[in-house]
């Protein structure tokens, strides 16, 4: 996403450049001899330049325009990583208390042992659930961020094209004799890239609609009351086992 931003970046600002270049290139076929003398039709050369650089004039404006959003696929991709992390170790956190309850079941005995053995599962479950979500929300933020990536470098392949095309058109029109039908091309080049853009930008409805779709997926997750009894993490109840004598006849923890 960093390469796909800057080379876009890099591209609008070439495009930036391209108007003044259009203008000054037309103009400069208007005074050509040919068109002076033979042709005589310096100022429709002129007029037709001047459209052609008012389009892509307008075309770079729509650019820097969905320029803004840029950093929101990078910022998504990169969070999505963190979420990865926090679920790993909750899973890991998990699958410690599964074996230490078997640990418990195979060694200990005593009320303690037992109340202990029993407060695990529902603990367990709590430290899945925390799983989940994070699992859930690094899947929201890599399906969200995809699909800005999918929309900028979208955007990187028109702005390449528009480039490529206006460059050639201004070269065309160097001659004089080739300055009308290069303004003509240019600006059919300008309603096609339009078109184009409008498409790209489009998406921008699908990349929003994927964003509520991973966002209401994500409350769901975050509703499930599963593994939080009442809404709270689930109780130990070791405070009622602070006893650790083991000589007075009734120890709470007791080897098996």
């Amino acid at each position: 996403m960093e390469q796909v931003a800057q080379d876009l970046i890099d591209k609008v600002e070439e495009l930036a450049k391209i108007p003044a270049n259009i203008r000054d290139s037309f103009n400069d076929a208007a005074e050509t001899a040919i068109v002076r003398y033979v042709l005589r039709n310096g100022d429709e050369i002129i007029e037709l330049g001047n459209k052609f650089a008012d389009a892509i004039s307008e075309l770079w404006q729509k650019f820097v325009d969905c320029l803004k959003g840029i950093a929101a696929p990078g910022f998504f991709i990169a969070t999505s990583y963190d979420w990865t992390d926090f679920a790993k170790e909750a899973n890991t956190l998990a699958s410690d208390l599964e074996v230490t309850s078997v640990n418990v079941d195979g060694y200990w005995q005593g009320s303690a042992a037992t109340a202990y053995g029993a407060a695990i599962t529902p603990q367990r479950l709590a430290l899945a659930r925390v799983g989940s979500i994070a699992t859930a929300a690094r899947s929201a933020m890599i399906t969200v961020g995809v699909a800005g990536v999918t929309f900028y470098t979208s955007l990187l392949a028109v702005a390449i094209g528009v480039i490529i095309e206006a460059l050639l058109e201004v070269g065309a029109a160097g001659t004089g004799i080739g300055a009308v039908p290069a303004a003509v091309a240019g600006l059919v080049t300008a309603a096609k890239t339009a078109a184009l853009l409008t498409a790209a930008i489009s998406g921008i409805v699908a990349i929003v609609s994927s964003a509520l779709t991973q966002a209401q997926a994500l409350q769901v997750e975050l509703d499930n009351p599963q593994g939080f009894p009442g809404g709270h993490w689930p109780t130990a109840g070791s405070s009622n086992y602070s006893d650790a004598t083991v000589k007075d006849g009734d120890a709470d923890w007791s080897v098996k």
